[in-house]
């Protein structure tokens, strides 16, 4: 049986990156995708990363015309379900054709040492005599291979294949998402009837999850996300286009995706393994991006395994716990946060939405262009809230019950941050950390436990 030192299980951005760095260390990595070269990653033609965080974590380089990069742009405005109210959120946004930055992710962790078997299903783990892992078995040409490793990464995406066949009590949470669990996100590839040709910036409307960007050979992109499948994301869509006053286009093509929107697991390790990416649910929760969210954890991970597994060393979930230490404290409480917080603000009518956008309450610039940050909301910020809401209440803008729901949004990212801010230090103490985390989060429940009147 051939041995390599760690296997990644899934060949898109998430098992890029994490094959090519720990390649770069000097570890023996192999990863598999069920897809052949020539089809992986099919599902959208164009997708979106922030350059920052692309230049961050030194992701491939790309610029407009080599047949990668189709534009890049910086205006970005947040408004509201009127589309009414701008709310500038500016980062440098690039877009590319997605299967040919995936493959050209795949070729940077090649030149740096990692293999890759194209058309290759994961069958199974392998574990030793103590019932640790040591191995996975896969299927290629009909064919049952075993190979050893040390580490087994998850980047299976929603599926989460290795995550979910983890035997019970090893360590890490098995939930399979659900409908509740998933963004149905569809886009409209578009051409606008009034001829003003393609578009240079986007749009986002928060109230809808829909947006308005750039695109490759159309005008621009009309995307737009929701829970429960795609029956309701049309459901949703025609709400919007009634709202929203959207210019008068005609549809060239349409895609469909999805992307997970349910926390992340409490742990993400094991020993010999770690989920990471889609796999584990790091996306971000104000727009359901999933491709740089993950490099904050992977890049963590690679820190952390690359010691671990120092001197031919076995990574042990101890050795591999301040991953999730040092993830939950960052960007972990950062999403747990902002995810609490938007379950409890989108719980309003489109008319509460208009009202809290004009008066910058809420959907403010400070709030909408810090979603993915820690949110600092300061008492002054606190008590404008309440002198419009009660203005709203008393003018009829906003219902009680909105109020009451937006409340409770930021008390409960407020218990959140502090809750992760605390995770413990070592496996000590977690099971009791979980039992809190458990209490919060059914508190909050879930962005899908509302539907709005459509």
């Amino acid at each position: 049986m051939k041995n390599y030192d760690i296997i990644v299980v899934g060949a898109s951005t998430a098992g890029s990156f994490y094959a090519r760095r720990m390649a770069e260390k000097g570890f023996s990595v192999l990863m598999l995708d069920k897809s052949s070269r020539e089809k992986i990653s099919p599902d959208y033609d164009v997708f979106h990363m922030g350059k920052d965080e692309m230049e961050q974590y030194g992701l491939p380089e790309v610029k407009e015309g080599d047949g990668i990069c189709e534009f890049i742009f910086t205006d970005q405005d947040m408004l509201s379900a009127y589309s009414n109210y701008p709310k500038p959120a500016p980062s440098t946004v690039v877009g590319m054709h997605k299967h040919d930055y995936i493959v050209l992710m795949n070729d940077w962790a090649a030149k740096a040492g990692a293999e890759i078997l194209y058309n290759t299903a994961f069958d199974g783990l392998v574990y030793d005599e103590n019932g640790k892992i040591c191995g996975v078995t896969y299927v290629k040409d009909g064919e049952k291979v075993s190979v050893g490793c040390r580490l087994v990464a998850d980047c299976s995406g929603i599926p989460a294949v290795v995550r979910r066949s983890l035997p019970d009590n090893y360590g890490v949470e098995k939930f399979e998402l659900t409908p509740d669990d998933i963004l149905y996100v569809t886009l409209r590839y578009v051409d606008f009837a009034d001829g003003r040709g393609k578009r240079n910036f986007s749009e986002f409307w928060l109230a809808y999850k829909s947006w308005l960007a750039p695109s490759a050979g159309s005008d621009a992109i009309l995307g737009i996300g929701a829970c429960f499948g795609f029956d309701y994301v049309e459901k949703c869509f025609a709400q919007f286009s009634k709202n929203a006053k959207l210019p008068e286009h005609t549809v060239k093509k349409i895609e469909k995706g999805r992307t997970p929107y349910h926390r992340a697991p409490y742990s993400f390790v094991a020993d010999g393994f770690i989920a990471m990416g889609d796999a584990a649910c790091i996306t971000k929760p104000n727009c359901g991006e999933g491709c740089t969210a993950s490099l904050a954890l992977e890049q963590i991970a690679v820190d952390v395994a690359s010691k671990a597994m120092a001197d031919g060393a076995y990574p042990t979930r101890e050795a591999l716990w301040s991953i999730n230490k040092l993830y939950n404290n960052t960007q972990g409480k950062e999403f747990a946060s902002l995810m609490a917080l938007l379950t409890g603000i989108v719980r309003h009518s489109p008319k509460a939405n208009e009202y809290l956008f004009k008066h910058d309450v809420i959907f403010s610039k400070k709030i909408l262009g810090g979603m993915g940050k820690e949110l600092n909301v300061s008492a002054g910020d606190i008590l404008k809230i309440a002198v419009y809401v009660i203005a709203g209440i008393v003018t009829g803008h906003i219902k009680i019950a909105e109020i009451k729901s937006i409340l409770k949004g930021l008390i409960d990212s407020g218990k959140l941050t502090d809750h992760y801010e605390k995770f413990p230090e070592t496996p000590d103490g977690f099971e009791a950390w979980v039992a809190e985390a458990e209490n919060l989060w059914k508190t909050t429940g879930k962005l899908s436990d509302w539907k709005p009147e459509l």
